[in-house]
């Protein structure tokens, strides 16, 4: 059985080896072919070479525009299955990164090992893997008053995790202006003065950390 070719992107280095580390331990033949720091240095590789799987540690900087480099990884090689471990997951970019080809999806809190053993055969294998944790996130439909969409939601997230409005649309995938107006009219709909102010709002109204109570019930 020829091994199962794995690009590796990470900008931690700790994570880069322990991803390298867990490989090694299939029993299935895998090769980690090459472990990079940027999506340049990815790109540049495949652009000589064939890979069946990319793995993407997002533990990336925020103005990452994630999307975009997924439809660049994918328009060198179309046939490349991409395994993303998601660090701080907004429904909307799961979906987004769903609609661009990505087909493994695992979370940071997530049993790495069994999770990447799991998924990198399946994904190469033209197959799905989505961990429980992420599956929670793109399928269930949680009740939001009539006012908001799961977008304004992640926008609200993302501003308390200390985003900047151009970070957030990069990890959305989405121009400034609309950040901004989204932000202006949560303001309005909360009469909010500030950002700071809408915070805590919603807070209040128990619209944020709600990854962290589905990991909590």
């Amino acid at each position: 059985m020829r091994p199962i070719t794995v690009v590796v992107v990470s900008t931690n280095a700790l994570i880069r080896n322990g991803i390298q580390q867990v490989v090694m331990k299939s029993d299935i033949p895998i090769e980690v072919a090459a472990v990079y720091a940027t999506f340049r240095e990815a790109y540049e590789f495949l652009d000589q070479r064939r890979a069946q799987v990319i793995i993407i540690d997002y533990s990336l900087p925020r103005s990452t525009n994630l999307a975009q480099e997924v439809k660049k990884l994918r328009t060198r090689q179309a046939n490349l299955a991409v395994l993303m471990i998601a660090q701080r997951p907004t429904a909307t970019l799961l979906r987004l990164l769903r609609e661009h080809g990505v087909r493994g999806m695992l979370h940071k809190d997530d049993d790495s090992e069994r999770g990447l053993l799991s998924a990198i055969p399946m994904i190469a294998d033209g197959g799905s893997s989505v961990s429980p944790r992420i599956s929670r996130l793109l399928d269930v439909q949680r009740p939001l008053p009539d006012e908001l969409q799961q977008r304004d939601v992640d926008v609200l997230q993302l501003t308390a995790d200390g985003f900047q409005v151009k970070e957030i649309s990069s990890h959305l995938g989405l121009a400034s202006k609309t950040i901004y107006r989204t932000l202006q009219m949560l303001r309005e709909v909360y009469d909010a003065h500030s950002n700071a102010q809408l915070i805590d709002i919603a807070h209040q109204k128990k619209l944020l950390d709600m990854e962290d109570e589905d990991d909590q019930a």
